[in-house]
């Protein structure tokens, strides 16, 4: 299931029923794959007495900046779980405040760099999309932002890892905001002709932001979104390129972006000027790049996912390596140990 179809077809997406037993092992090929060799091996992890994590479509994952031990996973029609022990034992958590529904879709979980236990959620919640702010690790939750029409998710948030009180927000209907006092508040910098798929921010110079749409490409602002320059034109050149699912920086030469698409994997080396083919290992238009992640230690390792393969190159996309999952799920999220390159977590999606 692609982000773009939730706006087509919102009730069936939506509010299709997917069963989640708490208290009996489910056996099942969804849930969250972990390896402790950078892909070699990837191993489903079962949480047997606590939930049944194997039945969970996954649609979002993210570690904890200062503390790799703690993970969140964002679920279709399931909410949002956390481990504090390395994805060993997991728990749902449940909203104090009767605000953040356990039965919401969450698909993107953004943690403050420099107060983890300030999180935000983008959701799709009782037929709207809705932004929930955590301020005690998840335990509680506040909703500070509702899109008024129902039928359009939130799909992106990101955080200014300078300044952590501005935070960005891209909608299904194409609304781009921004906060700066920790998302209690919110101004409409642009609305764009689709929907918002993701938000990259240059990580050295977080002025600069990147848009990415699922049907107009992508788009650049170099002065915290008051005024944008489309790519639009550069990405037509591939077929479907103008179709992107999501965004990744190079951390360390910020002017290299990877975008993934409809065509496949796409990469500028000069801040989205100019637009090149990366040569992965299988045919133009045949999948569409759902998630890719690179390695924050050591940026020419990449990695992407089509279908149930997990794909990594450790030259920068030259060369590489197929690891499938014993999985008939899409690998939907791909995330990296910040302090152990050799771990890495895949959430699956139907």
């Amino acid at each position: 299931m692609r982000k773009s179809f939730l706006v087509i077809i919102p009730v069936f997406t939506f509010l299709a029923f997917s069963p989640l037993d708490c208290g009996n092992t489910i056996i099942s090929d969804g849930g969250i794959y972990k390896s402790e060799n950078m892909g070699e091996v990837c191993n489903q992890l079962t949480v047997r007495d606590e939930i049944s994590l194997t039945s969970l479509d996954i649609l979002s994952l993210s570690i904890d900046p200062g503390d790799s031990n703690v993970f969140y996973a964002g679920a279709r029609i399931n909410g949002l779980y956390k481990s504090c022990c390395e994805g060993k034992h997991w728990y749902k958590l449940e909203d104090k405040n009767s605000m953040f529904s356990s039965r919401a879709n969450v698909y993107d979980i953004v943690i403050d760099p420099n107060d983890s236990n300030r999180i935000y959620i983008g959701t799709y919640q009782d037929k709207k999309g809705r932004v929930f702010r955590s301020q005690d690790g998840g335990e509680s939750w506040e909703e500070v932002y509702v899109i008024s029409e129902e039928g359009y998710a939130v799909f992106a948030l990101a955080v200014d890892s300078y300044d952590s009180s501005i935070v960005y927000m891209g909608t299904a209907q194409g609304g781009f905001l921004k906060s700066s006092d920790y998302g209690k508040s919110w101004e409409i910098k642009k609305w764009f002709d689709d929907v918002i798929s993701d938000i990259a921010i240059n990580p050295k110079n977080t002025r600069q932001i990147y848009v990415s749409t699922f049907g107009e490409g992508i788009y650049r602002s170099d002065n915290k979104g008051n005024t944008w320059q489309s790519f639009k034109e550069k990405l037509e050149g591939f077929s479907q390129g103008e179709r992107v699912e999501n965004l990744v920086i190079d951390s360390q030469r910020p002017n290299i972006i990877y975008a993934g698409s409809e065509y496949g994997l796409l990469t500028s080396k000069n801040s989205g000027q100019t637009w090149e083919e990366v040569a992965i290992i299988m045919p133009p238009e045949s999948k569409p790049v759902l998630s890719m992640a690179i390695d924050f230690n050591n940026t020419d390792y990449l990695y992407y996912g089509a279908g149930s393969i997990l794909y990594r190159s450790l030259d920068q996309g030259i060369n590489w390596t197929i690891h499938e999952l014993d999985s008939e799920r899409n690998v939907k999220a791909i995330t990296i140990d910040p302090r152990n390159s050799n771990v890495v977590f895949i959430g699956m999606h139907e």
